[in-house]
């Protein structure tokens, strides 16, 4: 038996195997091994056997399936664990803090990371998990893992036409009769002086959004190889797995939990755990 990782066995599977019935087009094309399984009921189809049948009774584009071979039987595993991804979802801790890297920011790296969070999550359950398929299969396909480098923004304050801004809170009463707070314009433009109460606010110079999910990606990654590592593992009939000792969290000088992957509940959301990183 061979010895590999779960990424070098995903790369092979998804690079030389999983391709195969799709010809010049590989994994793009319907009739690739990799897009049968995907699209499969599991109970429906249960060899490659039923699978060149229906290629060899389709489009009539040519059997590409019989031309380029079967897969072999550990790929056919890895692309029906991989698929099963489908069917799952990502847990976020609670006080997830994916910036805990950088120095201290009075609290504007972690409301970062609530922003960046919400914005991750107002995504359908079936766009997150089809995230997950796609990231390990992109990730395989380019041997290379998500960018998860994130350099510390500097702070500076918000300024309007190149003066610093102020701002103050304004009880407003709206129509229905509700009183809400609204942050309005602080500086007086008559007097040329801050209104009572009026405070300064701070920015960073550089968005960190966009860095925030990129680590996401990478713990989303590390999760599901976790999970396809453990799944796989006992099934597979010519190679043998190494466990992983990937870290969750390189940017730290320790492996700290991180996010998970796990079942999606019919008609449920997906529970938070309070697990910090």
């Amino acid at each position: 038996m061979k010895t590999v990782t779960i990424e070098e066995l995903l790369t092979w599977a998804f690079v030389h195997e999983l391709p195969k019935g799709g010809g010049v087009e590989g994994l793009d094309n319907a009739n690739s091994a990799w897009r049968m399984l995907e699209a499969s009921s599991w109970g429906k189809i249960t060899s490659f056997a039923e699978l060149g049948a229906l290629v060899d009774s389709g489009t009539g584009n040519g059997n590409f399936f019989i031309e380029q071979g079967e897969p072999h039987d550990d790929a056919v595993t890895v692309g029906r664990a991989v698929a099963r991804l489908s069917a799952c979802d990502v847990a976020i801790p609670a006080n997830w803090h994916a910036l805990a890297d950088w120095p201290e920011t009075d609290g504007m790296a972690d409301a970062a990371v609530k922003k960046a969070v919400a914005r991750f999550m107002v995504r359908t359950a079936h766009r997150r998990a089809a995230g997950i398929v796609s990231l390990i299969v992109g990730t395989a396909i380019l041997g290379r893992e998500p960018d998860y480098q994130a350099e510390p923004s500097k702070i500076r304050m918000i300024e309007r036409g190149g003066k610093p801004a102020w701002f103050v809170m304004r009880r407003m009463q709206h129509e229905d009769g509700q009183a809400y707070d609204l942050e309005v314009d602080g500086y007086n433009g008559r007097t040329q002086r801050p209104v009572k109460g009026a405070y300064r606010k701070y920015e960073f110079s550089v968005d960190p959004t966009g860095d925030i999910l990129g680590r996401l990606d990478y713990q989303m990654w590390v999760a599901a190889l976790r999970r396809l590592e453990a799944e796989i593992m006992a099934d597979l009939v010519a190679h043998r797995l190494v466990h992983s000792d990937r870290s969750m969290t390189p940017w730290l000088d320790r492996d700290m939990p991180g996010i998970s992957i796990v079942e999606r509940s019919a008609g449920r959301s997906t529970k938070k755990t309070a697990v910090a990183c």
